[in-house]
C-alpha cells in the first residue's frame, strides 16, 4: 500500500504530542521516564514542529497515539482507520475465542472437584462402615 503524504497542511507535531500528553492526564515526569529521557527534553519536544520517526514511533507507542496519521492525506487516513479497524476486531474474535476456551476449561475443572468431593465422601463412609 503507499501513502501519499500531506503536503499541503502544515503539522506542527510538538503541539500535537502535547495535546494528546494533557488529554491522558499523566505526569510529565512519567512521560519523560518512559520516553528515557528527562522533563526539560519533554518541553523541547513539545515545542518542535518535526520529529526524527524514530522518537515520534517511540512517542505513539507511550502515549498510545498515531501521530503519523497527521502526515496522511484524509483517503490515507481512512485506510489506515480501516486497517486498525480490521485489526482490532481480528483481536477482538482471538479474545472471543480465548474466553470461550477458558469457560469450558473451567466447567471442566468444576466437574472435577465435585467429582473429587463425591469421591471423598464415598471413601468417608466407607472408612465409617468398616469402623463399625
Amino acid at each position: 500500500m503507499s501513502v501519499n503524504f500531506n503536503q499541503s497542511k502544515s503539522v506542527h507535531i510538538g503541539a500535537l504530542i502535547q495535546q494528546v500528553f494533557e488529554q491522558k492526564g499523566s505526569k510529565l515526569s512519567d512521560f519523560a521516564e518512559q520516553l528515557g529521557t528527562v522533563r526539560q527534553n519533554v518541553y523541547r519536544i513539545f515545542k518542535k514542529r518535526h520529529l526524527d520517526t524514530g522518537l515520534l514511533l517511540r512517542i505513539s507507542q507511550v502515549l498510545e497515539h498515531n501521530f503519523f496519521q497527521y502526515y496522511c492525506q484524509e483517503g490515507e487516513q481512512d485506510s489506515l482507520k480501516d486497517l486498525q479497524l480490521t485489526k482490532l476486531n481480528e483481536e477482538l474474535n482471538l479474545a472471543t475465542k480465548e474466553i470461550s476456551y477458558l469457560k469450558k476449561i473451567i466447567a471442566l475443572m468444576e466437574e472435577r472437584a465435585e467429582l473429587v468431593q463425591q469421591v471423598e465422601k464415598e471413601l468417608t463412609k466407607a472408612n465409617k462402615g468398616v469402623e463399625a
